[in-house]
C-alpha cells in the first residue's frame, strides 16, 4: 500500500503527507552512519521524488550499480518508511529472544522517532488503518520498557566498585550501536578488532534479552 501511495506521488495523490514522510526519513539517512542508507536514499529520489520518471536502467547508471541493486535498494526505503509509520510490527518477527534485542537495538532511532500521526491517512482501510495505529502505540510501551533495560545494564556495567575493564567497553559499544554506529567504526575508536565488538555485541544481546524477558520466566 505504502509502494503504491508513493507511485502515484507524482500525479499528486497523497503528495504533502508522502513529503512528510519523506522528510523524515531523510533526516534518519542524514543521521545515519551507514553508507548503503545513503545509497539507497538517493536511488529511491530517481525513482519516485523526481518530477520526471527514470527506470531502473536509467538510475543503475546515474549511480553505478546493477538494475536488481535499484530494485532492492527502493523496496528496502519503503521497508525503512514503513517501520516510521507503524514502529515494531512493520521490523519483522524475530526468531529468538536474542534477535528481538538486535531488532531494537538496530531499529532504536527509527522505533523512538516514528513518524507524524499523519501518516494514518496513507492507509485508509479500516484494519490497516488499526494495525498501524496498534503497531504505533506497540512500539511506544516497548521500547519505554528497553530504554529502561539499558540504563540498568549500562549502570551495571559501569558499576564503580567492579571497575571491569571489557564490561565498561560492552557499556560502550552498546551506546554507540544504538546510535547507529556500524561495528567496523566502533572497533576503529575503541582500537581493537571487529570481532572483539562483535563478541561484545553478542554478549550485550544475550545480557539484555535475559533483563527483559525475564518476567516471562
Amino acid at each position: 500500500m505504502l509502494k503504491n501511495a508513493f507511485s502515484g506521488c507524482r500525479e499528486g495523490k497523497n503528495a504533502e503527507m508522502l513529503k512528510r514522510l519523506f522528510k523524515e526519513y531523510r533526516e534518519y539517512v542524514a543521521g545515519s552512519n551507514n553508507g548503503h542508507a545513503k545509497d539507497r536514499y538517493n536511488a529511491f529520489v530517481y525513482r519516485y521524488m523526481v518530477e520526471a520518471y527514470a527506470g531502473s536502467r536509467a538510475i543503475a547508471a546515474k549511480l553505478g550499480i546493477t538494475k536488481e541493486t535499484v530494485w532492492n535498494y527502493t523496496d528496502r526505503c519503503i521497508d525503512e518508511m514503513l517501520v516510521l509509520c507503524m514502529g515494531i510490527p512493520a521490523a519483522g518477527q524475530p526468531v529468538d529472544k536474542r534477535i528481538a534485542v538486535r531488532v531494537l537495538a538496530s531499529g532504536s532511532r527509527m522505533f523512538q522517532n516514528l513518524a507524524g500521526g499523519y501518516v494514518l491517512q496513507l492507509f485508509p482501510g479500516r484494519k490497516q488503518s488499526q494495525a498501524v495505529r496498534h503497531g504505533r502505540e506497540i512500539t511506544g510501551e516497548v521500547m519505554q520498557y528497553f530504554a529502561e533495560a539499558v540504563e540498568a545494564y549500562l549502570d551495571y556495567c559501569r558499576d564503580r566498585h567492579a571497575c571491569i575493564d571489557t564490561d565498561i567497553r560492552k557499556a560502550g559499544v552498546l551506546e554507540r550501536c544504538l546510535a547507529g554506529v556500524p561495528p567496523a567504526a566502533i572497533a576503529k575508536e575503541f582500537g581493537c578488532c571487529e570481532g572483539t565488538i562483535y563478541t561484545d555485541i553478542r554478549e550485550n544481546e544475550m545480557r539484555l534479552a535475559a533483563m527483559l524477558f525475564a518476567r516471562e520466566e
